[in-house]
């Protein structure tokens, strides 16, 4: 099953607590450096193809551009289609089932864009993914099925590794599937203590086993500003 897909490691920065980067959390000079970490791990990491959900894409990265609908054009079949791609490796990948994310080109900050949707979205969005030249892979009638996912892109794309960041569901929804192989935790020194904030892993009740998933202590590292980078295998 794991040479069918991309080995999955999911990095996260958190409060002790356990809580997901806040905006509550400040932006001072403290805070900034702080903030650094995340992106000066995934460079050490150094996997190319990175995965989030439909609203963290949205709220970090997409700026809730809405959805384009393109008019006056033929009915699309549901096959996957790859769009415009180079040899770099480099894929900026969204989980999307509902086509609620507004894409403007087919790159996002230099990494190709890579969408991942249900069968049931309508003809003109795929029409606006085909024109821009955006990716997308099918990977479920109504609900995405993430092993679906995984292996297409592991087959369509060439992708041996795949970073996940979050959000909270997304992360329960991989955990759930048994899909991590490995998860990094940037362990700030920061207590968030709301009750309204994320975990790192959040699943649905109606969905969640009743035991909870065992990791393996891997390595334990303090870095800059007193972070602890924890590793852990699955």
């Amino acid at each position: 099953m794991k040479n069918e897909r991309p080995y999955v490691i999911c990095l996260m920065m958190t409060s002790v607590d356990g809580k997901i980067l806040g905006e509550k959390w400040g932006n001072g000079k403290k805070m900034q450096k702080l903030r650094e970490k995340f992106e000066q791990a995934h460079e050490e990491i150094g996997i190319k193809a990175w995965i989030v959900g439909r609203t963290t894409m949205e709220k970090d990265f997409t700026n809730f551009e809405k959805p384009i609908i393109k008019r006056g054009h033929s009915a699309i079949d549901r096959s996957d289609f790859i769009g415009k791609i180079d040899a770099s490796g480099k894929f900026a990948i969204a989980l999307d089932g509902h086509a609620k994310l507004g894409w403007k080109e087919s790159t996002l900050h230099g990494d190709q864009v890579i969408t991942i949707l249900t069968e049931n979205v309508k003809d003109g969005y795929l029409a606006h993914l085909q024109e821009i030249g955006v990716s997308y892979i099918f990977a479920g009638k109504d609900e995405i099925d993430l092993t679906i996912a995984l292996k297409k892109l592991r087959k369509l794309f060439g992708i041996e590794k795949l970073m996940l960041e979050g959000g909270a569901r997304i992360n329960g929804s991989f955990l759930q599937a048994g899909l991590i192989d490995e998860f990094h935790q940037l362990l700030l020194p920061i207590a968030d203590g709301g009750m309204e904030t994320s975990s790192v892993f959040e699943i649905d009740p109606k969905i969640k086993g009743k035991d909870a998933t065992l990791m393996k202590l891997k390595n334990v590292k303090q870095i800059e500003d007193d972070v602890l980078w924890i590793t852990y295998t699955f």
